[in-house]
């Protein structure tokens, strides 16, 4: 079983930090890859994040905090 790390994504070069909005799947959900994940919003911008892989999601980020571009928020456990 492998893991995907799910990662606050650099929304541009000029910003260094997100807030995370929204998880739009529940702990231990199953995704396919694309689907919407959660939602993150910068200064400027709020943006539905999608699901860089296939499997059963595992969060460890919180709602409502702001988080460093790249930092780590959950993982998605696929079957490979």
């Amino acid at each position: 079983m492998a893991e995907f790390e799910i990662r606050i994504p650099r929304m541009s070069v000029a910003i260094s930090e997100a807030e995370l909005l929204d998880l739009l799947v529940e702990e231990g959900a199953q995704v396919s890859e694309g689907d919407p994940l959660f939602l993150v919003a910068t200064d400027k911008v709020e943006s539905e994040i999608a699901a860089g892989a296939s499997g059963t999601v595992h969060w460890s980020g919180e709602i409502e905090t702001v988080y460093d571009i790249g930092a780590v928020i959950g993982v998605i456990r696929t079957a490979d």
